[in-house]
């Protein structure tokens, strides 16, 4: 009979993503799952561990490998492990695998996609394309014969030079400045509780800063904080205020961090260039919500996506223990680190 593995697994996130990953648990694993366990708590839960699911982040250290002695695999569901003691877990024969997240890779991509779109001007371009308004006669494109601009649109700029500043940068912020590293920004700016070590820091190009540094650098101001009492619409009229005229806010947060309205004053007058927003205080959107009605002119830059910058559907949980079903079978992992 296969002995039930022991499995404790510490997350920073809400009940819905607990209870979520709890029922995706394969047979023959138990799970303890425990929210920002203090010291007392964890070291109890450890003593019984046979692997460790750390999500997002948290140390893990010589302390606390002591305190787990039938411990042989810690799986981090991310991509940083600047916090996890490697030489004591290789002293105890401890693997130790960093496992992707999926779903925070789609949303660095949905969010890559908002910012371009916004500062191409994509809602506006398409828009006077279809209105076929310029008067002009069309010509057979060759190399010297075509029409540039035909619309004789401004504004449309790039990536190229401009600051991006994110806001609660966690595994979401971490794969987005993988992914604007190619396009050559100015700085990528990132606020959060705990700074990054140096070497992070410099492996994805991050410069830390204030949040009032964030808002008054960032052509690209993107908010990726979760709820909080702290939090509760805190991205609201006095943030846009202190943020450059003709900048850019790209929302992916938890939706009731952003104040929608004082965003939809921001447009309105002009001082901010436009928005993306795939996350609201109240979901589905109201019909009658003022953002509804903005979106509907193009010449206001505004890009609303349906809660879907992780995918069509909510992430398959059975993934994040991929690496503990391989370990059970024998088989290698595949993003073992030591």
């Amino acid at each position: 009979m296969t002995q039930t593995l022991e499995l404790l697994w510490i997350t920073n996130r809400g009940e819905r993503h607990q209870q979520s990953a709890l029922r995706a648990a394969p047979p023959g694993v138990h799970v303890s799952m425990c929210r920002n366990p203090d010291e007392m708590r964890l070291y109890n839960l450890l003593h019984h561990a046979d692997v460790l699911i750390s999500e997002r982040g948290g140390s893990i250290d010589s302390d606390d490998l002591a305190q787990a002695p039938r411990l042989k695999l810690i799986v981090r569901l991310g991509s940083l492990t600047h916090d996890i003691d490697l030489e004591a877990c290789q002293a105890r024969g401890i693997a130790v695998s960093r496992q992707p997240v999926i779903g925070s890779i789609l949303v660095a991509e949905h969010i890559v996609m908002m910012i371009l779109a916004l500062v191409k001007r994509l809602n506006e371009t398409q828009s006077a394309l279809l209105r076929a308004d310029h008067g002009l006669s069309a010509v057979r494109s060759g190399e010297d014969t075509f029409s540039y601009n035909w619309n004789r649109l401004s504004g449309i700029g790039g990536l190229i030079h401009k600051t991006v500043a994110i806001t609660g940068m966690g595994e979401i912020g971490v794969e987005l400045a993988r992914r604007l590293q190619p396009f050559h920004p100015a700085a990528i700016l990132y606020h959060k509780r705990t700074r990054y070590p140096a070497d992070v820091e410099a492996s994805l190009s991050l410069h830390y800063a204030s949040p009032e540094n964030c808002y008054q650098q960032a052509d690209f101001l993107v908010n990726l904080l979760p709820y909080s009492p702290e939090t509760e619409l805190s991205i609201n009229a006095s943030v846009f205020s202190q943020m450059k005229s003709g900048s850019f806010v790209v929302h992916a947060g938890s939706g009731s961090t952003l104040h929608e309205s004082d965003l939809v004053d921001a447009i309105v007058s002009g001082r901010l260039s436009g928005a993306a927003l795939d996350t609201y205080e109240y979901e589905p959107l109201p019909d009658d919500h003022p953002l509804i009605a903005l979106v509907r002119d193009p010449k206001h830059n505004l890009i609303l996506t349906p809660h879907i910058a992780g995918g069509s559907s909510a992430p398959d949980r059975r993934e994040d223990y991929a690496e503990v079903e391989r370990f059970r079978a024998g088989e290698s992992l595949h993003f073992r680190i030591i």
